[in-house]
């Protein structure tokens, strides 16, 4: 009996013992999740154990918040920011923000990518500012609204009024120009002539637009002052136009109102002028495209519209490539981009015998050196391509030498003026007649 008193009693005490130990761990998991509550929740302070609000946010999480932000506002600083040469510079620098702060809040997995891409734009910044100083680009400041959008040429002047240009060296800073231009109520370069009657209108880029110079010193204004003021004489040049912005024009009628007794279109150029009418250029995005259609250039679209000439015009805005890739692979415009150019020329005289009845003068500055590259000596001297524009020659579709019966004689529709050649050019032979080989 006493045996089994203790063996009861045995018993309730492992019972006893099985439930105090259940209520213990019970007890310790109850504590360790309010240790563990109090640590996620509460200041941290001994004496302030309140429960932190669960719409507070982790100072990690708020340092992202802010990184992000700061990313978001300095591509906005960049983007409304002037153009300049350091365009390029800026974004690569932005690009090189963007992948450190994307390294640091990814995970594990792609953090060692982006360091990678990190690591490789960062070598670009360097290159592109050591390719900055090396080349030492002007500095342009502009009073804003002097170049906007234009929905028939690509860009133009934003508004009538008075703009201040002024160019500073990029190594010494020494001014180059400081000068206004003025913008008459038609939005074109002024010009002190006749208000009226027989007219006489400049097309082209700076050079007859006056860019540097001030309103009485451009080469419309001289004409002007030279024939005494009886003509009314218009400036349609603009900076960075080129020959495809001529011809539109003519095509639009877009100065059919200001040309009302036209006597003469005059049109300055230069070979080079083919990378633009090819769209090579890297500030030609907006302006209208042309292709060659059955030996004849037709308007296409915008340059933009071309994914080849936006990656390009992309690529070109670095000084990387002008320095380290230009060098090496070459630019410049090809033998198609001046049978393109050429066309142009010839299309834009035609359009206006056509439309207005004026002859085209064009004035045309030698660069012998830049032709011969372009066609790889295959031509013996470039008085072939002012040939070509003299005659108002129609191009074949495929043409890489300037030939007098390569295509049917149209009629002289450009009447041609030689610019003086450089001191020690060798002298210009005159053209022969259409029928007899060049």
């Amino acid at each position: 009996m006493q045996n089994l008193q203790l063996c009861a009693a045995g018993r309730r005490g492992t019972a006893v013992s099985e439930v105090d130990s259940l209520m213990l761990a019970r007890l310790r998991g109850i504590a360790g999740a309010m240790m563990v509550l109090s640590r996620e929740t509460t200041t941290g302070e001994a004496r302030d154990r309140r429960v932190r609000p669960r719409y507070l946010l982790w100072p990690g999480t708020i340092a992202k918040i802010i990184g992000l932000l700061t990313l978001l506002a300095a591509g906005l600083i960049v983007h409304g920011l002037p153009w300049s040469h350091w365009d390029g510079f800026y974004e690569l620098a932005l690009g090189f923000a963007a992948a450190v702060f994307a390294a640091v809040v990814v995970g594990r997995g792609l953090r060692h990518a982006f360091i990678v891409v990190a690591s490789v734009v960062l070598c670009l910044v360097v290159a592109e500012a050591y390719a900055l100083v090396v080349s030492a680009p002007a500095i342009e400041i502009r009073t804003p609204g002097f170049s906007l959008p234009h929905p028939v040429l690509g860009w133009g002047p934003g508004h009538p009024g008075v703009f201040h240009d002024r160019s500073l060296d990029g190594k010494t800073g020494s001014v180059i120009y400081d000068v206004d231009y003025t913008i008459d109520q038609f939005r074109n370069r002024q010009v002190i002539s006749a208000p009226t009657g027989t007219s006489v209108a400049f097309f082209g880029d700076s050079m007859t637009f006056g860019q540097g110079v001030p309103d009485a010193e451009t080469l419309p204004q001289a004409f002007a002052d030279a024939t005494g003021y009886r003509l009314h004489v218009l400036n349609l040049a603009f900076p960075g136009y080129g020959p495809q912005q001529f011809l539109r024009a003519l095509e639009t009628d877009m100065f059919r109102d200001l040309l009302t007794e036209p006597h003469l279109f005059v049109f300055l150029t230069a070979p080079w002028h083919a990378e633009r009418s090819a769209c090579m250029s890297n500030f030609v995005l907006r302006a209208p495209r042309y292709v060659m259609v059955e030996g004849r250039p037709a308007h296409k679209d915008k340059c933009i519209d071309h994914w080849p000439m936006r990656l390009r015009s992309w690529l070109t805005r670095f000084a990387i490539y002008s320095v380290f890739f230009e060098p090496v692979f070459g630019g410049g415009a090809g033998p198609a981009d001046m049978d393109l150019y050429v066309a142009v020329l010839i299309r834009a005289g035609q359009l206006a015998r056509e439309r207005y009845g004026v002859p085209t003068l064009i004035l045309y500055q030698p660069y012998d050196a830049y032709v011969r590259a372009v066609f790889r000596g295959s031509i013996p001297h470039p008085i072939r391509l002012l040939c070509t524009l003299r005659r108002g020659r129609h191009l074949p579709r495929r043409n890489t030498r300037y030939q007098a019966d390569a295509t049917p004689y149209l009629g002289r529709t450009c009447t041609g003026w030689i610019a003086p050649a450089s001191p020690g050019a060798p002298p210009l032979t005159p053209c022969r007649s259409p029928g007899a080989p060049v």
